[in-house]
């Protein structure tokens, strides 16, 4: 009764879990049709970017407010304050450079409202606070005492009326008050109400300790007298209010009736500091994709075909299986989108071309969790677990390697978006939320329904589903292990370490073990049935990697590499009155002229339309004559080409973030793989990243081909490709040195686990490399330079991981003692092993008597010779055996030989 509680009790369980998978389906519809609302119609609900979109274009000029000329120095700071305005309102992928030698170009995507721009990223922002009788001017003191300024400032008519002033503002100069304490001292700012009952906001600032002393002492004083502290903002009065007590927590309000907006542009300038110049804006022009529009829909027409180009390999490779991978794919994207769209909604994402570099990474990323699924779960029905179990535990390993790879590189996205800037922020943002989606897809979509479908729809149709070969594989071993008198898996490993030794060691068993071993000879399926050779040339690898590095950075030190204008700058050259002329034609125009990379936007003004081109030349005499040329070949006047310098988009200051982001990203990992795996893994992992990145730098100055912020969004995207694939060949190495039953030295062990996962290896790479290719062959210039280098980065990632990290990780591993022992037993050579017979020997030792030790001997013969018997009759499948073989298998592990030997012998070659 109570075996069959027992076994009541374990049925329930397949129920529940069954349910369980059903509801999470469920979940996940209701996710996708949330989704799909959410981003339809895409092109309308998720923002674009400067180089998708276009957006406005807004000059400022700088005037000395001392008389002096205007310096370098003090350009390139207002350059990078304005940047962190423009950034701060959310308008991510701008673009903020120098022009000219008192000009700064701001390019804003998607934003056409000049005034809304122009009050915040032009503003001074120079702020003051004075006592009231510090000003020397009587009528100035005059007005602010009786409050007629700002929103109050009145004028009086002819006819004594009093009416709300034109020009409310009321100026005041440096020279004519004391100042207390500027933005100097502020330490923090917040926005608020002005009061619980208020309508207006005030911004709440935090001052350092000589701000809070200097402003401590100033109240105390004004305190009995109701003296007013007045508020400057850029030479104009802001408030004056009234002191009713000292205030010493260093915690002042900044009021004048703002909206909301109002408020926080205010915050927004004050947080980013003061300019050292003014600024006043000289022209606004709306601008077009820097894509332009025919480059930018040939894209999307490329990259659609690619992936319809993988989902048919997919279905074609792996069949049944292979519509489970595309709809995991699909169902991947739907949510991606969905994300996009809602942070769109709220103004904090905007797509540009290095956030297609990450949607193309994680898309890439969740194609390889899916094979990597499908692999594991095909791996798990050819070691002889049933299609539903193969379903829970093999789906299960799989997840857990894809959650491990994807957090991996989530540490490298989290530290690119927190600490770089400009695209490479971008980048790390979108490269998140994909990792996040593909874990959520996982979880919820694509492991509940391999589960669903497995023992209902699977089982029953092995060969739609792509079983067919698995199942036959697992006979035809099972034969083969009950002949050699070891388990399934231990004779799949060993037929595959090393075929001889297997073959030596049935032959030793059983004189029948020819028609196993020819079964298993003609076994045809998608794996590896014999292990290559990966790690018995290590050192050619090596040695070649080595050899390619050096060759790379050699190139890099003797050629150099060419930076595109974000990097260096140049010169810009605007062209009006276009109508009718296309960015292709004006790039032909270019090409013609000598000018092989340049930036092609559309610009509008008055309704006048024009072009801004943006290149690498400096010299404004070369380039004058490439604008008179240009002009000439378009057949437009060149009366309206104005052509001026400009300075670097990516400045010393973005480089320099984006490299410690980098650095920091590496020393996270490290530090991930360590805690997850080991030390050495990590430490292997980043060189093998690091090898990548120095090989497509040297193809970049072997090529002669310009680096821009294209390229380092492909670069990044290298980046993401090569770690997930290290740690996919690490996982199954780590899982090996837990479980693998099969003596060997390490080096025999990760030869094994990267030939386990190289079909997924090879078919994540086509599936990541179909739709790069065909953006490089059929895509625009600005889309083929970043497949060119994707390309590259794909396949040296691919390579590294087999050729570079795990020989790496391999040698280094081998140094240990307790692999060491093994190296020096077993030799050098890759593929020799023995079958583990510890245990065996200590069931055979244990016998109690010579006659037992006989009687087990005997036993085990007889299951021996009853698969040798149905493997004589030709039996098409395993189920006569299922009672016999588990036995047989440890029978005959228990016996040290065939004769029933005491000595246990060593299988060795």
């Amino acid at each position: 009764m109570a075996i069959q509680s027992k076994a009541s009790g374990k049925k329930k369980t397949p129920a529940g879990n069954h349910r369980r998978n059903i509801w999470l389906l469920v979940v996940t519809a209701l996710l996708v049709l949330a989704s799909v609302f959410a981003f339809t119609p895409p092109d309308k609900r998720i923002n674009q970017g400067l180089d998708i979109q276009g957006g406005l274009s807004v000059v400022l000029t700088a005037t000395s407010t001392d008389g002096q000329p205007i310096s370098r120095e003090e350009m390139e700071t207002s350059r990078s304050i304005i940047e962190s305005r423009v950034n701060a309102l959310g308008a991510s992928e701008a673009v903020v450079q120098r022009q000219g030698t008192n000009q700064i170009l701001v390019q804003i995507p998607g934003l056409t409202n000049t005034a809304k721009a122009l009050e915040t990223i032009g503003k001074t922002g120079k702020l003051t606070f004075a006592r009231l009788d510090s000003f020397t001017d009587p009528e100035v003191r005059k007005k602010i005492e009786s409050g007629n300024f700002g929103e109050s400032a009145t004028v009086t008519d002819d006819f004594g009326n009093r009416l709300p002033a034109p020009e409310s503002g009321l100026k005041v100069k440096e020279g004519d008050y004391t100042p207390l304490i500027t933005g100097a001292n502020i330490t923090g700012v917040n926005v608020g109400r002005e009061s619980e009952t208020s309508t207006k906001y005030a911004v709440n600032v935090s001052l350092d300790a000589e701000g809070t002393q200097a402003f401590a002492e100033a109240t105390t004083k004004l305190a009995p007298s109701k003296g007013k502290i007045v508020i400057i903002l850029d030479g104009e009065v802001q408030s004056a209010p009234a002191v009713q007590s000292a205030i010493t927590g260093g915690k002042v309000s900044i009021t004048g009736g703002y909206t909301l907006d109002g408020a926080k542009g205010l915050a927004t300038v004050l947080e980013s500091g003061s300019l050292p110049v003014s600024f006043q804006y000289s022209q606004s022009q709306v601008v077009g994709p820097t894509l332009g529009q025919g480059a930018l829909a040939s894209g999307v027409v490329v990259a659609l075909a690619g992936l319809a180009l993988v989902m048919i390999y997919l279905l074609l490779f792996y069949r049944g299986l292979g519509l489970i991978t595309a709809s995991a794919m699909v169902v991947f994207a739907v949510f991606y989108l969905g994300v996009l769209a809602t942070l769109s909604h709220f103004g904090l994402f905007s797509l540009s071309l290095s956030g297609v570099a990450g949607i193309v990474l994680t898309i890439g990323m969740a194609a390889d969790s899916s094979v990597l699924t499908v692999e594991r779960f095909r791996e798990e029905v050819r070691m002889g677990r049933s299609v539903r179990a193969s379903s829970i535990t093999g789906v299960r390993h799989a997840i857990t390697t894809s959650i491990d790879a994807d957090l991996v590189t989530l540490v490298s996205a989290l530290s690119l978006f927190f600490l770089a800037s400009a695209s490479v922020k971008g980048f790390g943002l979108t490269l998140a939320l994909g990792i996040i989606c593909d874990i959520i897809m996982m979880l919820l979509f694509k492991a509940p329904l391999i589960r669903v479908l497995a023992p209902r729809v699977i089982a029953r149709h092995p060969g739609f589903w792509d079983l067919s070969d698995s199942q036959r594989a697992h006979k035809a071993y099972e034969n083969l292990a009950a002949i050699s008198g070891v388990t399934t898996t231990e004779a799949e490993i060993g037929e595959a370490m090393n075929r001889a030794e297997s073959e030596r060691v049935a032959c030793e068993r059983s004189d029948r073990a020819p028609a196993a071993l020819e079964a298993v000879r003609k076994l045809r399926g998608l794996f590896i049935k014999h292990d290559i050779g990966f790690m018995s040339a290590r050192k050619v690898f090596l040695s070649v990697a080595a050899l390619m590095m050096v060759a790379s950075l050699a190139l890099v030190g003797v050629k150099g590499l060419s930076f595109g204008i974000e990097f260096v700058g140049g010169t810009s050259i605007t062209l009006s009155d276009t109508e009718g002329v296309t960015s292709e034609q004006v790039n032909a125009a270019l090409k013609e002229a000598g000018i092989s990379e340049a930036t092609v936007q559309t610009t509008e003004a008055d309704g006048r339309e024009g072009f801004l081109i943006r290149m690498t030349e400096t010299d404004a005499q070369k380039a004058g004559a490439v604008a008179d040329a240009v002009a000439e070949k378009l057949g437009v006047s060149s009366d309206g080409i104005q052509v001026s310098t400009i300075g670097p988009d990516w400045g010393e200051s973005v480089v320099r973030a984006s490299l410690i982001a980098f650095g920091v990203s590496l020393i996270l990992i490290i530090v991930y793989i360590a805690i997850r795996f080991e030390y050495k893994m990590g430490v292997t992992a980043v060189i093998a990243l690091l090898h990548d990145l120095v090989l497509v730098m040297g193809v970049y100055a072997l090529m002669g081909r310009e680096i821009t912020p294209n390229t380092i969004a492909a670069l990044l995207t290298i980046l993401g490709y090569s770690l997930y694939d290290t740690v996919v060949v690490f996982h199954r190495i780590n899982d090996n040195m837990k479980s693998l039953s099969i003596k060997c030295t390490f080096m025999t062990m990760a030869n094994h686990s990267v030939n386990q996962v190289f079909i997924r290896t090879l078919n994540t790479t086509l599936t990541s490399i179909i739709p790069v290719i065909a953006m490089l062959l059929f895509g625009g210039e600005t889309l083929q330079d970043f497949a060119f280098a994707m390309v590259i980065g794909l396949l040296a990632g691919s390579y590294s991981s087999i050729a570079v990290a795990t020989p790496l990780f391999a040698i280094w591993k081998s140094r240990e003692p307790r692999y060491a022992k093994l190296a020096k037993k077993y030799g050098p050579k890759v593929g020799v092993f023995e079958f583990d017979r510890s245990e065996a020997v200590a069931v055979a030792v244990g016998a109690t008597s010579k006659a037992a030790r006989r009687k087990s001997a005997e036993a085990q013969a007889a299951q021996v010779n009853q698969a040798e018997q149905s493997l004589a009759e030709g039996a098409s499948d395993a189920s006569g055996l299922e009672a016999g073989v588990a036995s047989a298998s440890a029978e005959a592990a228990a016996s040290p030989a065939r004769s029933g030997g005491k000595k246990r012998r060593k299988r060795k070659r």
